[in-house]
């Protein structure tokens, strides 16, 4: 953890991020807020609603600027990532936001991308990880990542974030510097795990399948909320593509639990509710470009 320097934050600070099941889309609604509340013009957008050339023109016009992303082993989605590589070079150093939300240990948080951040002219001056509740109910991960599954339980877990997004807020307002977990064990451990997640999740195969309860087109939700558009009707139901970022929207907004994951049986969904959300105003079509559309320079 380091704190130093200032960094001449005192304006509009645009806050660009992916959320899967929307524990990011909370907590960028919560820094939105705090930032607000400090005296700062926040607005927070979906990178599925808006275009990297059009973040580039609000972050030029921004005193600063925050991405936000779910940590999927020690990694980010590939949608964050992809959205990263096409955002313009900036003509300016803007001091950047890098934030997280994770079930239990993301090693690094945000910072294993601070040398692309640094090439599109991104300053990562603040980093900071959001432990949420945790959205992974696959049968297959029941010992590893324990699921709660009732909302009054996460109460105490989100009244904590928004403590901590109160320090944030203050010190971004504050102008003081604040790395999380940016040294060499943390940098090591990440590294560990996200070797495996990503050979797992190479891109070229499907580990999804579905069941004789897809309601099919009579349905389709999941054709319409796959932020990266990788499942398509079928005779016989829905099916999924070779682009898959795991990111579990598909598998716990699916209203017959139809959807499995390696072949997995989903009974256990039958007696604990899958994860839709933190809060109970949240749905996937809140972020989703095609429910809403790019959003306008």
């Amino acid at each position: 953890m380091n704190k130093e320097g200032n960094n001449n934050v005192n304006g509009s600070f645009p806050i660009f991020f992916f959320s899967g099941t929307g524990n990011t889309w909370w907590i960028s609604q919560q820094i939105t807020e705090a930032l607000q509340e400090q005296g700062l013009d926040v607005k927070a957008y979906s990178i599925e609603q808006t275009t990297p050339q059009q973040a580039a023109a609000l972050i030029e016009q921004a005193a600063g600027v925050g991405l936000g992303f779910p940590i999927y082993g020690s990694d980010a989605p590939r949608i964050f990532t992809d959205w990263l590589k096409e955002l313009p070079i900036l003509k300016e150093k803007k001091p950047t936001l890098g934030y997280v939300t994770q079930g239990l240990w993301s090693g690094t948080g945000c910072n294993f991308l601070e040398e692309v951040y640094r090439e599109k002219g991104l300053d990562l001056k603040w980093s900071q990880e959001f432990n949420m509740p945790n959205n992974i109910c696959l049968p297959k991960f029941a010992l590893m990542f324990p699921y709660v599954s009732e909302p009054e339980k996460w109460a105490g877990t989100l009244e904590k974030r928004k403590k901590d997004v109160l320090e944030l807020a203050a010190r971004i307002a504050g102008e003081i510097r604040y790395r999380q977990h940016n040294d060499l064990i943390s940098r090591a451990s990440a590294w560990i795990q996200r070797g495996p997640f990503r050979l797992m999740h190479d891109p070229g195969r499907t580990l999804w399948s579905v069941d004789e309860s897809c309601l099919g087109e009579k349905c389709g939700r999941c054709t319409r909320i796959c932020p990266v558009e990788n499942i398509s009707m079928v005779e016989g139901g829905a099916q999924h593509g070779e682009a898959c970022v795991y990111c579990m929207r598909c598998f716990n907004f699916c209203p017959t639990h139809a959807i499995h994951y390696w072949g997995a049986s989903n009974e256990r969904l039958e007696k604990k509710p899958a994860y839709q959300g933190p809060v109970k105003e949240f749905r996937p079509e809140l972020i989703c470009e095609r429910e809403s559309g790019k959003q306008e320079n």
